[in-house]
């Protein structure tokens, strides 16, 4: 099971993929062409996400709903 701070940098390292437009959701290729698709992501749950384990891992307290800190 990855670590923590294994997820963090992948979590990291695929946030700069989706910034930079490398992550296709599908692509299909026909004889004559190829179609490419990308979808929007939700970058506030990602960020949210990595901001959680940055906090988990310098044993930050984590804020939850309404500001509680726990």
């Amino acid at each position: 099971m990855p670590t923590d701070e294994e997820i963090l940098a992948n979590l990291e390292a695929e946030r700069d993929r989706v910034l930079l437009g490398e992550r296709a959701s599908s692509v299909t290729v026909t004889p004559t062409s190829h179609k490419t698709d990308f979808v929007a992501p939700d970058m506030k749950r990602l960020d949210a996400r990595i901001e959680d384990l940055k906090a988990k891992t310098e044993g930050r307290p984590r804020r939850g709903a309404i500001g509680f800190v726990f």
